[in-house]
């Protein structure tokens, strides 16, 4: 049964408080985000999020693009581009063309596309550790995927 209360779920990406903080934050759903953000700028965006409509009913990941400034207009209008929780899950295609995309975002020591696995964090890349949706071209998105409670 539907609760009628506004919420916004953000996940952060790798954590790293030696990333730049004041960084650009880059926003996907799926959780397929893979990069680092600093704790600073979660803590700006968690406060953000507060005030901006356009993250009501949503759920969503973000990490930082290094060397680029936030937004000018502040991230209301990335949030826009996403979907409301309502429109289910994104479809494989759309969550393989924001994989795609957001791998162009290569933060880590290693910098090797071709081994990071969806859902693998940077962090347990660079440790060699496997991901939650499993190894390299055997992830499995529909077993982590949220389920209704009831």
């Amino acid at each position: 049964m539907p609760c009628n209360v506004n919420y916004s779920i953000f996940r952060p990406g790798g954590l790293n408080d030696n990333w730049p903080s004041g960084s650009r934050p880059v926003f996907s759903q799926g959780d397929i985000a893979v990069g680092r953000i600093n704790r600073k700028d979660v803590a700006t965006i968690l406060v953000d999020i507060l005030t901006t409509p356009e993250a009501t009913g949503k759920t969503f990941e973000g990490v930082a693009l290094a060397g680029y400034p936030p937004a000018v207009e502040g991230i209301g209008k990335a949030l826009s581009r996403l979907q409301p929780d309502t429109a289910g899950i994104p479809s494989n295609e759309v969550l393989s063309a924001s994989y795609n995309a957001m791998q162009q975002l290569l933060p880590g020591e290693k910098q090797d596309a071709a081994a990071l696995a969806m859902g693998q964090t940077y962090e347990q890349l660079d440790k060699d550790e496997i991901g939650r949706l499993g190894k390299r071209g055997q992830e499995n998105a529909e077993a982590a995927a949220p389920r209704p409670s009831s």
